[in-house]
This record gives C-alpha cells, structure tokens and sequence, in this order.
C-alpha cells in the first residue's frame, strides 16, 4: 500500500511553465448616501473585487549559473456581455545586440460573445518561465505585452510590463 501511494506520487510531476488563471470575483456591496441638495438618504448596490487583481509584472526567481527563472504576471478585465478569455502566452526571441538581448512574451486574448458571471470582473494569470541565458549576453530585457488576437493585427498590442536583468560581473 505505501509502495502504490509512492509510486502514485512520484508520477505526478507540475509543470513549473504552465499557464496558470484564476478569476477575479467580485461580490455585491450595499452603500448608502445622503444627497445633500434634498437631505435625503439614498441606497443603491455596487460590486466590490473580493480577489486581488495582480499588477501585470516580471519578476525574478532565481538566477542560478546561465539558468534565469522568472514569473510573468498580469491581469485582464471581462464583464458584460463580451467574454475576454486568455488563450495563452506566446514567446518571441527579440535580437541580440551587442550583450543584451530581448525577450518579448505576448499574452494573447480572445474577445467572444456572450455573458460573463455577474460575479466575475476579470481574470489573474501566472506562468513561470526559465531560460538559458547565453554566454556572451549580460543584460536581458522581458517584456509583456497584451495582443487582443479576434481585432486587427498591431492595432491592439499593447506593452504592459518590462523589467531589465542586468548580470555584469564586478571586478
């Protein structure tokens, strides 16, 4: 029985690079106001964000001989009666110049019709990436960029996040 439960979990291996959402809910919120014009008390409902919505950011794991890991996170909105949905994060291998090099990473998103939950005001996305930075490359550049993929292609990219590594050896 203990060997069986061993080998059942030695099999299950996490993908570190996998995409990784979660959704943003939100929850109704009674608010009450005077109105000072009549002096009377008014009462309406709002909808409050229950989760935290991430800044869109890079940031560093590690950084372990050329082995660099980073976390790549961001946000999107949906709401109303069109769904945006992230379908995934494409990576493009910027040129190298001289010792830098770029890295620019495109999260893609899907505008479909139809009714979002009440509940939901958008999406969090994570994905941890790892990449072998070559010998003669001391500065790295990532950026995120958002691209809405159903309009016109450039129209709607939009850089969202950069941070710069810089790995200079000091003397």
């Amino acid at each position: 029985m203990v060997l069986m439960s061993f080998l059942a979990f030695s099999g299950c291996k996490t993908d570190a690079r996998k995409l990784r959402i979660s959704t943003i809910y939100t929850e109704p919120e009674r608010v009450v106001k005077e109105v000072p014009e009549t002096d009377k008390i008014q009462t309406y409902t709002t909808r409050q964000e229950v989760t935290e919505r991430l800044n869109p950011m890079i940031l560093m794991l590690s950084k372990t001989g050329k082995i660099l890991k980073f976390r790549i996170q961001g946000n999107i909105s949906s709401g109303g009666h069109i769904i945006n949905q992230i379908e995934k994060i494409r990576f493009e291998k910027g040129k190298q110049n001289g010792n830098s090099i770029t890295l620019k990473y495109y999260t893609e998103i899907t505008r479909k019709s139809g009714k979002e939950s009440a509940g939901v005001s958008g999406y969090n996305y994570t994905k941890d990436e790892i990449y072998t930075v070559p010998d003669d490359v001391k500065v790295i550049k990532v950026e995120l960029y958002e691209d809405q993929i159903n309009k016109a292609p450039d129209k709607y990219i939009k850089l969202i996040a950069q941070q710069t590594f810089n790995f200079f050896t000091k003397i």
